[in-house]
């Protein structure tokens, strides 16, 4: 799968998560050790780049709204949504 999916990102297990869209269809994805994911606020500070751990934090809590952009099934980029 690959493509760009803007929603509520979730965890899934170490290094696996899923963004959910507004009619809740979800799309599973892995990160990479490259995978840059910057912040808006609530994972680290607006437009910074965040560790896996920041993202894994906010995503236990339901409510990381985020653009993630993935290539075969790795997400190479995922940007919070402010």
């Amino acid at each position: 799968m690959s493509g760009t999916w803007l929603g509520t990102v979730s965890y899934l297990a170490p290094g696996k998560y899923t963004v959910s869209d507004m009619k809740d269809t979800q799309q599973q994805f892995w990160l990479a050790e490259d995978t840059k994911i910057i912040g808006a606020g609530t994972m680290c500070a607006a437009g910074t780049q965040c560790t896996e751990a920041k993202l894994e934090a906010a995503a236990k809590g339901g409510k990381l709204a985020a653009t993630v952009l993935v290539t075969d099934g790795v997400a190479t980029a995922i940007t919070e949504e402010p």
